[in-house]
């Protein structure tokens, strides 16, 4: 009896300090947790923050990239026509591009990458590894341009960005560290699927990872009106025609009163 207990306090034990001890591999191995896991888009939605905390060696850096889903995008081309007037001149389509891609860095890893842009381009998180990774229905010749215009529009709009800072550390006695980053996510988030990596960096190579998914839905008004539009587009089409006509009407009342107070 008594070396069943003796044995019984030694699994406790055992179980205790190696399985409820964080562990961190010589490789770089990596923790990590994603608040909140789902986010909803509201009436009044103006964009909000997503916290990803976790653990890793204390020699390693971390990258987190939240990537949206893969689509086409069809751009407009402008150019002058006889030198004076800006007209459309075509279209043109870049293939698999995600909706969503911010990236978040430490300040020393965005030091290495200001300094050495070769071997932060290399680790596959920067925009000129995302260049390479998208083809467009444009000659060659005209990829580069057409991708920085790309890139410009999708940065004016917060869903294309590199924040350098938004990760902070935490030292911790067990051989690794504690890390936070703050994904900022804009107004202009749509619903679907986004895939958050996080990625462990030593010696300028990528040493582990770990991937969650972030789920964002519509709901109240905008999932009605969404709903509305896909499954019952004669309705949708009827009540935009009224809410367009009323929206005018008291427009129209509001400026008449506006003339007769004067």
């Amino acid at each position: 009896m008594k070396v069943l207990k003796k044995t019984a306090v030694f699994l406790a034990l055992f179980f205790c300090f190696f399985v409820g001890w964080p562990l961190f591999s010589p490789a770089g191995g990596i923790k990590a947790r994603l608040i909140p896991e789902a986010v909803d888009i509201g009436t009044f939605f103006n964009g909000t923050k997503v916290y990803v905390s976790g653990d890793v060696s204390r020699d390693s850096e971390v990258v987190v990239r939240l990537s949206g889903m893969r689509q086409d995008v069809a751009l407009k081309k402008k150019g002058k026509v006889l030198g004076l007037l800006w007209m459309n001149l075509g279209s043109v389509t870049i293939h698999d591009v995600p909706s969503m891609y911010l990236v978040s860095i430490s300040k020393d890893l965005g030091a290495i990458a200001k300094k050495q842009p070769n071997k932060w381009e290399e680790l596959g998180f920067g925009f000129a590894a995302l260049e390479k990774e998208i083809n467009t229905s444009s000659p060659p010749a005209e990829r580069e341009a057409i991708f920085k215009e790309f890139l410009k529009l999708k940065k004016s709009e917060g869903l294309y960005a590199i924040e350098t800072g938004s990760i902070s550390y935490t030292e911790e006695n067990s051989g690794g560290k504690s890390f936070e980053a703050v994904l900022e996510i804009p107004p202009r988030l749509t619903p679907g699927k986004y895939t958050v990596e996080t990625v462990a960096v030593k010696d300028g190579s990528v040493t582990a990872s770990t991937t969650a998914e972030l789920q964002v839905k519509q709901v109240g008004f905008p999932a009605f009106v969404s709903s509305l539009a896909f499954k019952h587009g004669a309705l949708y089409g009827l009540l935009a025609t009224i809410i367009a006509i009323v929206a005018g009407l008291l427009m129209g009342v509001i400026f008449k009163g506006e003339k007769g107070a004067h």
